[in-house]
């Protein structure tokens, strides 16, 4: 049966011996290599905890990036990575319930899982307004690029719009007052925007 176990260590400093002109990587090595012979010799005192399985790394659990819980099975997408605290991964699912967990209790999702059935829009009386409130998926239209977006709308002004990818690399759009009439709730609305605008360029030209 295959478990997790993570250690979590205090901050270690060390003492290198460096020389002029080593660039910060060499010694940053030098100091790697350091740390290796004190946790040898000497083990700090450290937390721990057991996971069943394994646990998803830590370049994989960013804004953008699709997942899914272990307790239940529900997919959803992360919105915000808060380290530090208790439940520092947050998570839409099913375009209006957020959940707050630790690491050890989500999964990366299959590639083949579609992202578009992740795309919910936002609720009814949303829309009536205008506006978009608290944290919702949609579509941005880029030029003619139609992306899958995630954002976190709790404040006013500038408000980042995540793109939703397998491979996220927590690439996002700032949304300001008028490039936020370019995100959609639905992937039609988005292609029909996209392509009206396709339509001007070429009649321009």
């Amino acid at each position: 049966m295959k478990k997790t176990l993570t250690f979590h260590l205090p901050a270690i400093s060390v003492e290198i011996n460096g020389s002029e002109g080593q660039t910060q990587d060499e010694l940053r090595k030098l100091g790697e290599e350091a740390v290796i012979k004190q946790l040898t010799k000497y083990f700090p005192r450290y937390q721990w905890s057991m996971t069943e399985g394994t646990v998803i790394k830590d370049e994989d659990v960013v804004c953008g990036r699709p997942v899914k819980l272990k307790s239940s099975g529900e997919v959803g997408i992360i919105y915000e990575v808060k380290p530090g605290t208790k439940y520092p991964v947050r998570i839409l699912i099913n375009g209006e319930k957020e959940i707050q967990c630790t690491q050890a209790a989500i999964d990366k999702v299959s590639k083949k899982a579609s992202i578009d059935k992740l795309i919910k829009g936002r609720q009814e009386w949303e829309k009536s307004t205008g506006e978009w409130l608290g944290v919702r998926t949609g579509y941005f239209v880029n030029g003619k690029d139609v992306i899958p977006v995630v954002l976190n709308a709790r404040g006013r002004g500038k408000m980042k719009a995540y793109k939703i990818d397998h491979e996220s690399k927590r690439s996002y759009y700032h949304l300001t007052v008028s490039n936020i009439l370019r995100l959609f709730d639905t992937k039609l609305e988005a292609e029909d925007y996209a392509s009206m605008l396709q339509n001007r360029l070429f009649i321009t030209f």
